[in-house]
């Protein structure tokens, strides 16, 4: 009678689920000298590619009503100057659950379907990648990124076409928030129903079994990347989450409160647009907010010990600290380029220190003061009243452009206007949607102005027969109990820049700081959350990237080695970008609640000479 053996890792997958097929490739559990059987599934070709089109509608372990547009074998592409190569691939699209959905305003009937894509390699490492979205997704993402690392991919439209489901009366391509269907795949479905697709084509197409799966994104796709450690706990090995909107709906308050303050301010300075709305657009100008970025620098750069044109200790950057710099920067007379009004500072802080209802509820976060605000693109003309060479990112979500012709001006800031803020704040955050919702004339603007915000903040928990789930219900995605993802094995690692830009920094140190208490540590003591789940701080940084930082990283090979080496990252290399006063500068991003500290020599542009303390 043969021994029986155990299987080597390599044939185990994470939290030690293997199909059956991977058991064969591995050879026979009871004779190690029994070659492996062959395998059931031919390899991959043009013909089995072809054939993924007709197993796909077959039902089985693939989704209902599933409908293939290409299954074709796609050959490989050279690379070409700053284009790598695409290895050889079965490229699989199609949609699911194609259906007619509600009027999104009189006359204006949708219709909808899950639109997916699928890419399978031929020289398959026997891994999963999947993309989240971004905005209010509406098309189907990058998939072909991990694809050129030898990944299998897949990603989503997310149940909605920003193209095909568009009505200007419906904050245009926030129309689908107004069919309930849609909301729900937009919150999580139509990712459950991607993954599953995949997987099962995965199956069909490879002789071998997956061993790993990970599931990565920014903003949106950050809020994606949350979700399913929460609703999908044992589908991916291991997420990456970058400035996730997972407190999507209570952070539409603050989209609100930004619109209603800034229109005061706007009225005060005698700023109106083109459509008769208060301009927030032009309440700062770049250089007023350069102005800002210089004195949370002075106030903060040097408390990590080292002046470096980065706030390395952002916690303990506060209002309180900052305040007295701003108040430095006072216009003792006429308003002009080297100062700012006693009105804008006070507008900024109470910005800054966070939504307030008129009842007094507090329903989202304030912000973290951070150099991001503005900064210097480059070394040269920084932090001078001509500068022009400014960040405007975060400007870009919160106050708008700066407009010098006042008679075509309008708003444009990103957190009250078009297809971002003001779709999430007028068609899906309340329920029921505020109807109509046209965007042309600002529209979406002047119903924000018009809120009463204790009634929104009210309504974003509300339900009715069209609406059986609240927005919170279906789309927050901020749950501190992960116990099932860290009992399958799960890795994840979150990004935050400390700018912000529609979501504030402070919330994710909130929710992990209670994280950790849910899995019994204390403000001394994060080691039992680092053991699955870790939060890297970038200084600098603007919303997925860019800005005065060290914002070029690679989080995602850094969760493919904790996941599959067992490597937990005790800090992520950041690159600063072209765009800085110091580019190519490298800094380690450490987990919280470590910060950067300098060893004391050494360059200051080296990561080497810091460490995580």
């Amino acid at each position: 009678m043969s021994q029986k053996r155990t299987q080597s890792p390599a044939c185990i997958g994470i939290a030690g689920v293997i199909a059956s097929a991977a058991l064969a490739a591995c050879g026979s559990d009871d004779n190690p000298d029994t070659p492996p059987p062959t395998p059931t599934v031919a390899a991959p070709s043009s013909a089995t590619c072809a054939a993924l089109a007709a197993k796909a509608v077959a039902g089985g372990s693939f989704p209902a009503n599933v409908v293939v547009t290409t299954a074709a074998l796609v050959p490989a592409v050279a690379a070409s100057g700053a284009t790598p190569a695409t290895p050889e691939h079965c490229n699989v699209t199609g949609t699911m659950d194609a259906r007619t959905g509600a009027e999104s305003s009189p006359g204006v009937t949708q219709t909808y379907a899950i639109k997916w894509q699928v890419r399978l390699p031929t020289g398959w490492n026997g891994r999963f990648a999947m993309q989240g979205g971004g905005g209010l997704n509406g098309s189907v993402p990058n998939t072909l990124t991990r694809l050129r690392e030898g990944y299998a991919t897949a990603a989503n439209d997310s149940g909605h076409d920003n193209t095909v489901n568009n009505d200007p009366l419906a904050a245009a391509t926030g129309a689908f928030a107004t069919d309930y269907e849609a909301r729900t795949n937009f919150a999580y479905r139509a990712i459950e129903k991607t993954n599953q697709l995949a997987r099962a084509l995965m199956t069909a197409y490879y002789p071998q079994s997956l061993q790993y799966s990970y599931f990565e994104g920014c903003s949106m796709g950050g809020r994606e990347a949350m979700m399913v450690t929460q609703r999908l706990p044992q589908a991916f090995s291991g997420v990456v989450s970058g400035d996730p909107g997972f407190k999507l709906v209570t952070m539409s308050t603050h989209e609100v409160y930004n619109a209603q303050l800034l229109a005061q301010l706007a009225t005060r300075m005698g700023l109106v647009s083109a459509n008769g709305v208060p301009l927030a657009s032009n309440t700062y100008t770049n250089q007023d907010l350069q102005i800002v970025s210089k004195a949370v620098l002075d106030a903060c750069d040097g408390l990590d010990g080292l002046q470096d044109g980065m706030v390395n200790k952002p916690l303990q950057c506060t209002t309180t600290r900052v305040r007295p710099y701003l108040d430095a920067k006072r216009c003792s007379g006429t308003k002009d380029a080297t100062c700012l009004s006693a009105d804008q500072i006070d507008t900024l802080v109470k910005l800054y220190e966070g939504v307030v209802t008129p009842s007094g509820a507090r329903p989202y976060y304030g912000w973290m003061w951070d150099a991001g605000i503005a900064g210097c693109t480059s070394a040269a003309d920084c932090n001078t009243p001509s500068a022009t060479n400014i960040a405007t990112n975060w400007r870009s979500w919160k106050i708008g452009s700066y407009q010098a012709d006042l008679s075509t001006a309008q708003n444009n800031a990103l957190d009250f206007t078009g297809g971002a803020g003001g779709a999430l704040s007028t068609v899906l955050a309340p329920t029921p949607p505020t109807l109509p919702a046209p965007v042309a004339a600002e529209g979406l603007t002047k119903i924000m102005l018009d809120y009463d915000l204790d009634a929104y903040y009210a309504s974003l928990f509300a339900t009715n027969a069209k609406f059986p789930v609240s927005s919170y219900d279906q789309l927050q995605a901020d749950s501190t109990d992960l116990s099932a993802f860290k009992t399958a094995g799960g890795k994840l690692i979150v990004w935050q820049p400390q700018s912000g830009g529609p979501f504030s920094p402070l919330a994710m140190v909130d929710w992990y700081d209670k994280l950790n208490v849910a899995n019994g540590g204390n403000p001394f003591d994060y080691g039992r959350t680092q053991q699955f789940a870790r939060l890297f701080m970038m200084p600098g940084a603007h919303h997925c990237g860019g800005g005065p930082s060290t914002s070029n990283i690679n989080a995602f090979a850094s969760v493919v080695d904790w996941v599959e080496k067992g490597t937990a990252p005790a800090q992520i290399v950041g690159t600063a970008p072209a765009t800085t006063p110091w580019p190519g500068r490298t800094r380690p991003l450490c987990p919280y609640p470590k910060t950067t500290q300098y060893k004391g020599s050494g360059s200051i542009e080296d990561a080497a000479n810091f460490t995580c303390s």
